[in-house]
């Protein structure tokens, strides 16, 4: 009869252990996902920041309780005038406090672009040596779809002490990009579209094309367009390897300014791969520099 009840309680523990492992999707960090269950399960946790990169228009009509609203653009340094460089270290301290993170906060962010801005906020936290960060799988629009509980109500978040250290190992500067070009160690992922990558769209730059050896996986290719939520380990991992972008290779993500770049740095961590770089100055920098080389 003992024997009996042992294997009853096992079946369970099994079939949630299953569970969990399909939720994870085969990703090598599934730690830096979060679905809808787990965060409705954990909203009332004291060391949960939650932060929304939606409009202020669109967090201020509702948001997920307990959410505080984060300014994309607030990540980027406004000072050296190009969007997805980040912002100086000083400056860092004094917003990420301001949201309320310290080096204890779990940061999960969300926003409803497939986790564009979602992936920029995670990205620059690492860039300033903060690892305990989610992105929430689908975003808002999961959440709305499920029906989840929303709020107006804009939470009073006490100031933290947020030190920030940077990371040179997840940046990559036009030096280092040109100084690796060609090494079979590095593999350089355009997150841009293919036109943009042909240099048939020009966007507002000089110069159009590519960097040299650098291979093309655009970012809205590595989300259901359906859903938002990222594909599963499976189909994202051939997605990657098809082109080039294998395991034991440095992956050094860009696009036009560091925001799809971002999120292609992070489906690259999600993935396992253990060096990852965002070249932040991206194609603004690289195409409108006569004296960097390029591919069409």
């Amino acid at each position: 009869m003992k024997q009996v009840s042992r294997v009853l309680v096992f079946i369970p523990i099994v079939c949630l252990a299953l569970v969990g492992a399909l939720w994870a999707g085969g990703y090598a960090n599934p730690q830096l996902l979060i679905e809808t269950q787990e965060l409705a399960a954990r909203l009332n946790d004291p060391d949960l920041r939650i932060v929304d990169l939606r409009s202020e228009e669109e967090y201020q009509q509702g948001h997920i309780p307990g959410a505080v609203h984060g300014n994309p653009r607030s990540l980027d340094d406004l000072e050296a005038n190009k969007q997805g460089l980040p912002l100086p270290a000083e400056n860092a301290g004094a917003i990420f406090g301001g949201l309320g993170i310290d080096e204890r906060t779990r940061v999960v962010a969300y926003d409803n672009m497939g986790g564009l801005f979602a992936a920029r906020l995670f990205y620059v936290l690492e860039f300033f040596g903060h690892k305990n960060v989610q992105i929430l799988n689908g975003g808002m629009d999961k959440w709305i779809r499920e029906g989840r509980p929303q709020t107006t109500e804009v939470p009073k978040v006490p100031m933290k002490s947020f030190v920030a250290k940077e990371n040179p190992d997840v940046i990559a500067t036009a030096e280092w990009v040109k100084a690796n070009l060609g090494s079979p160690k590095v593999c350089l992922v355009d997150a841009r579209s293919p036109k943009e990558y042909s240099g048939e769209d020009l966007q507002s730059n000089k110069r159009g094309g590519h960097i040299p050896g650098a291979v093309n996986i655009d970012w809205v290719e590595t989300i259901d367009p359906t859903t938002k939520v990222f594909k599963l380990a499976e189909d994202l991992r051939k997605l990657f390897e098809a082109s080039g972008a294998t395991k034991g290779r440095e992956i050094v993500t860009y696009c036009q300014s560091g925001y799809r770049a971002a999120h292609s740095y992070f489906v690259a961590r999600l993935l396992g791969y253990e060096k990852v770089r965002n070249y932040d100055g991206s194609w603004q920098e690289w195409g409108n520099d006569p004296a960097l080389p390029l591919e069409r």
